[in-house]
């Protein structure tokens, strides 16, 4: 593609050497915090205007709790005036507080769980807090859990803590009965837990969703899962965020391996358009085709593009 077509367009994958992405929005700027194949401590922070083209900040978060490696699947929301960080790091899952999106996040005294990853933080329409993640901890059969999280102390509420599901559907199965990676999407008044099913090595790794009328209620997975998943050009397709832009589009971004002949590592990042069908979660996914920029009037766009050649 030329100048003008690439302002246009873009083309997975847009990020190489990263897994387990999380983006937070503000200001006209969106920060990405990913597990990182370049620094084995710590977390990067990268900024972007468009969602395609990122540019590297610094660290947000370079050491927790004197772990020295593994550090995973960061998520980030801001809470009030401050900034939270969920960090998974050698398998414990804690949180992390910063005045900026940039950092430095600062880790909390000491950890929430052990033998528990994927941390994710939602905000309710009532303010009220919660953390979703997985765990398999003593007493804790391996699964997606939710708990409320005190808003001022950042700690669980006591007796909050609800298993929402294991892995039982074949597309949660390949390779090992896994899911993981939760993110909450709501519409409607009715919470949608996205999350990854299957082993993350699995050509078959995807994204499904599952519904419930309330945030640590009883789900239900999605007749249309799952809502992404690999084919023969594009595999490992899974371990997402949901983005919005300001102007009301929502998109997944997501890790995919290699390759698609057998390469995992190192991961990358695609991004893709996610919207409603008929009240059904779909998305456009997985391309590695030229598509339309976030945010473009493309039918404006190309046909000025057009005039001026």
């Amino acid at each position: 593609m030329n100048t003008k077509e690439t302002a246009l367009y873009y083309q997975n994958p847009i990020l190489k050497g990263y897994a387990d992405p999380d983006v937070y929005y503000e200001n006209g700027i969106y920060y990405l915090y990913a597990t990182s194949y370049h620094v084995e401590r710590g977390y990067e922070v990268y900024s972007s205007a468009d969602l395609v083209h990122w540019e590297k900040r610094g660290m947000a978060l370079t050491e927790a709790w004197n772990f020295k490696k593994n550090y995973w699947a960061p998520d980030v929301k801001k809470i009030g005036s401050r900034y939270i960080m969920a960090a998974s790091v050698e398998e414990h899952l804690g949180l992390a507080v910063a005045k900026q999106p940039e950092g430095p996040f600062v880790p909390e005294e000491h950890w929430l769980f052990d033998c528990s990853i994927d941390g994710h933080i939602f905000q309710d329409t009532d303010g009220s807090l919660y953390l979703y993640y997985v765990s398999w901890r003593e007493g804790h059969r391996y699964g997606l859990y939710g708990c409320q999280l005190d808003i001022l102390t950042l700690m669980p509420v006591r007796d909050s803590e609800r298993l929402l599901f294991v892995a039982e559907e074949p597309y949660e199965c390949c390779q090992a009965p896994v899911v993981e990676a939760p993110y909450m999407l709501c519409r409607d008044g009715l919470y949608y837990l996205t999350y990854s099913g299957s082993h993350y090595q699995s050509p078959n790794y995807c994204v499904a969703a599952a519904v419930s009328d309330a945030p640590l209620g009883e789900y239900h997975r999605c007749s249309e899962n799952p809502i992404l998943i690999g084919n023969e050009k594009i595999s490992g397709c899974g371990h997402h965020c949901i983005v919005h832009t300001p102007g009301g589009e929502m998109y997944l971004l997501y890790h995919t391996h290699a390759a698609p002949d057998g390469r995992i590592h190192p991961r990358q990042l695609a991004l893709d358009r996610l919207y409603w069908e008929n009240g059904r979660l779909v998305t456009s996914g997985p391309t590695i085709t030229p598509q339309p920029m976030p945010g473009k009037n493309l039918m404006r766009e190309y046909r000025e593009y057009k005039e001026e050649l």
